[in-house]
This record gives structure tokens, sequence and C-alpha cells, in this order.
């Protein structure tokens, strides 16, 4: 059995006391703060519903049923986009896209034609697109070696699309010079 001594029974009680004064203080002698209202106008309450429902426009092009320029929800991927002209056609090839991929205001997704020889990240003008291309189809580009191919993939990868040309001086390895005389080398999509 386990024995308390007096001292012991004198703590415990004034613990009880002093915890029942507290909860006691609390609750019922400190005024309680009233309720903070908050008005709002009617401008503010529909800005606030207009950046819940922020759009994105994204054009799409190549192998989809209906190709145009889309109004998305903010947050949307390039399967919405995909979805929303329609589909891929048979000719299409979706393999050759990132799905998943966040889309961005002013983004044109192209869906490539599916090639004799397997290329799809070329433009149809002949123009290498640096947001799609692998590392061997970038070392086709004059002056990108493999060393600066994985660069740009690297970078892509880490930081995103390429949202202009000279954003590629952002890569380690690629200066304004070689930007420049890419230039008519290279899209963006």
């Amino acid at each position: 059995m386990l024995q308390i001594s007096r001292r012991e029974e004198i703590g415990a009680f004034i613990l009880a006391v002093l915890l029942t004064l507290g909860l006691l203080f609390k609750y019922v002698i400190l005024p309680r703060p009233a309720p903070e209202i908050i008005i709002e106008s009617i401008e503010e309450k529909s800005v606030a519903e207009n950046e819940v429902m922020a759009e994105i426009v994204v054009h799409v092009s190549g192998a989809v049923r209906r190709p145009g320029v889309y109004a998305l929800k903010e947050g949307a991927r390039v399967v919405d986009a995909v979805e929303a002209a329609g589909g891929v056609t048979p000719e299409g090839n979706v393999d050759a896209l990132n799905l998943a991929e966040r889309l961005y205001d002013g983004r044109k997704v192209t869906v490539p034609y599916i090639s004799p020889q397997g290329e799809t990240s070329q433009s149809t003008d002949g123009r290498v697109n640096i947001n799609e291309s692998s590392s061997a189809e970038l070392e086709k580009l004059p002056g990108i070696g493999p060393a600066k191919a994985a660069a740009i993939v690297s970078y892509r990868e880490a930081n995103g699309h390429f949202r202009s040309i000279d954003d590629l001086v952002a890569v380690s390895g690629i200066g304004s010079k070689t930007v420049e005389a890419l230039r008519d080398y290279i899209t963006l999509y």
C-alpha cells in the first residue's frame, strides 16, 4: 500500500487549490476579448474570388484534334492543355511530352508528330527546341558539346522550362555570345 506523508498531503492540497484558482481566474474572472469583426467590402471580396479563380492562357498546337488558345486554371498541367485541345491525334507522339509538367501563362505546348527518324524535338522550321531536346540533340547545335548540352538539360530539370532564349545565359558555361550564335538555331516551342 502507498503511504503518503503529511507533508506530501499538504503539498498536493496546495497544488490542487492553485490549479483550481488558476482555472477560475482564467475562465471566470478575466474578461474574454470580443470576437474580431471583419468588414469586407464587395470589391475586396470580388478581388479575393478572382485570385482563387486565376487563369492562365496557353497555346496548344501540333498533333491535337483542336489546336488553339485555351484558358485553364492556374496550376494546370500539360495533360490538361492536351485534353482541352481534344486530345492527341493518332499521328501524335504524346510520349515526347511531360504530361505532368505544370503550365504557366503564355506557354505554348506543341504535341510533336511521330516521324520515321524518331526525332520529335525539332520544330517544323528545323530549329531545336531547348525546352524538350535531349543532350544528344542539343550537341548538334554549333558550339554545344557534351558538357554544355548536359548543363542545359540539368538547368532545365532543376529550374523548369526556359521562358526566353536569353535565359540560356543562366546555364553554366554559356555566355551572351553563345546565346547570340545559337539564336537562329533554337526555339522554345
